[in-house]
């Protein structure tokens, strides 16, 4: 038996050698697991797909919370940034109070009061960057950190942010800038210190063109000393809304193209599995084709085109299952007469001839419902069903007289032919072998009567 494999589909070509009448059209092609592969790939792939989403969204959440993990973006405005610096005090508008600088490009100066001292005194340091457009937008920094050394002992001191705002200019800068003061406790000067941002509104939102530190009146007589050591902005890396904005991105984007793998993969499964189903059906109609062929060999004469005798036991076997025949169902047996006599006189492949010419005048003079069967060597039986004994002798003469004036010519030569022909007619419920027996023994009575006649079966016989 040769095997064809074909996607996964299990083809059966049967050889001419089997018996094909046994053979089940439905074992040719078994697809079963090719058919249960599908399924498995089409439900693995979609499990990829979910664990793929999966991954996503877990990844996207990870990522959103990465967010608060992120370490701070920090920038060192003071020192650092282009600058200019001075000192600012009373004394030179005819006040008490003097200041002087220790160390300008450290921040280090002094502030001298005396007493009395003056309603409104002032000593501070001011920080300006050189120009209003290129000041410090530290809207989205969190946090000031600074720190100031101070020596003395006045009882507060102050921090002062001036911003600029060009959306809000009318030209005159003096009228754009706006101001913003913290207050600290002279006891926490010497400490880090830290300025939340997100206090201070709108505020924030400007670019910082000055940035001062001084006491807060009443100035306590003395000398104060005071140093800006630094000032440096603290903020995340990224805008907390371009972050999630970016992840949800990233998130979609990554799904979108997970689904449209998935979608292509499934496109192109199905295009070759329609491909593998177009190839097994043209692999089916060849197999069928070859079935009918090898059923058709299987089951008639080759010689004679008349069905052989498993072709009608297959045949009968449907008709009559149980194997009893209908009354008026008519049995022949015709035997071509002295066959042997024509072997022996004109050779086989003359014996050849006359048996086919024989079977084509018997086919001539068949009806399409009914049964013609090559029996074994020159014996034929014709299977009738609703023909009564008047209409049998009827089909059985026309069948003797055309093989009887039939011309057969062999090699120039005409071979006379005669034939035989033993009749029965079934009785009710009579079963095959029964009928099949009288009808043998109606031929044996053509036979002994001279041949080239028909006999009728009688019903008594046994």
């Amino acid at each position: 038996m040769l095997k064809l494999m074909a996607y996964r589909c299990v083809v059966f070509l049967p050889s001419a050698a089997l018996p094909l009448d046994i053979l089940d059209w439905s074992t040719l092609i078994d697809c079963s697991g090719w058919e249960l592969r599908m399924q498995k790939t089409s439900k693995s792939s979609l499990i990829l797909l979910y664990r793929a989403l999966f991954l996503s969204t877990v990844l996207a959440l990870v990522a959103i919370l990465t967010y608060f993990a992120l370490p701070d973006r920090k920038v060192r405005i003071l020192p650092g940034f282009g600058h200019e610096s001075h000192l600012f005090f009373d004394g030179e508008k005819g006040g008490l109070t003097t200041a002087n600088w220790v160390n300008q490009p450290a921040f280090h100066f002094t502030c001298t009061a005396t007493t009395p001292v003056t309603e409104t005194p002032y000593c501070g340091l001011s920080i300006n960057f050189h120009k209003f457009e290129n000041g410090i937008d530290y809207s989205n920094f969190q946090h000031i950190e600074l720190k100031i050394r101070y020596h003395g002992n006045n009882h507060r001191l102050r921090l002062k942010l001036h911003n600029f705002k060009p959306a809000h200019t009318n030209g005159d800068t003096q009228e754009t800038l706006q101001g913003l003061e913290v207050s600290i406790l002279a006891s926490d000067a010497n400490k880090l210190l830290v300025i939340d941002n997100r206090g201070w509104g709108n505020f924030s939102q400007g670019s910082t063109v000055d940035i001062g530190i001084d006491l807060v009146p009443p100035i306590a007589p003395g000398t104060h000393e005071l140093q800006l050591e630094y000032v440096e902005i603290h903020g995340k890396r990224f805008k907390a809304e371009s972050w999630y904005l970016g992840v949800a991105l990233l998130w979609l984007l990554s799904n979108l193209f997970f689904i449209t793998r998935h979608l292509m993969q499934q496109e192109k499964r199905i295009r070759n599995d329609s491909q593998r189903l177009s190839t097994l059906a043209l692999y089916s109609n060849d197999l069928q084709q070859e079935s009918q062929h090898y059923k058709l060999l299987s089951n008639t004469d080759p010689l004679t085109g008349a069905l052989n005798r498993n072709g009608f036991a297959t045949d009968m076997g449907q008709r009559s299952p149980a194997g009893k025949m209908e009354s008026n169902t008519t049995l022949m047996i015709i035997d071509i007469d002295h066959f042997k006599r024509i072997n022996d006189s004109y050779g086989h492949d003359a014996g050849d001839v006359v048996l086919r010419e024989t079977a084509k005048i018997i086919h001539n003079n068949t009806r399409a419902a009914d049964r013609f069967v090559r029996w074994g060597g020159e014996e034929f039986v014709l299977y009738c069903e609703n023909t009564n004994p008047q209409q049998a002798l009827l089909i059985a003469e026309k069948i003797r007289l055309s093989i009887e004036s039939a011309n057969i010519l062999y090699n120039s030569a005409a071979i006379p032919m005669t034939v035989s022909v033993g009749i029965g007619v079934a009785l009710a419920s009579e079963d095959f072998d029964h009928l099949f027996k009288r009808t043998d023994q109606a031929l044996y009575k053509a036979k002994n009567m001279g041949r080239n006649c028909i006999v009728l079966s009688d019903t008594n016989d046994k």
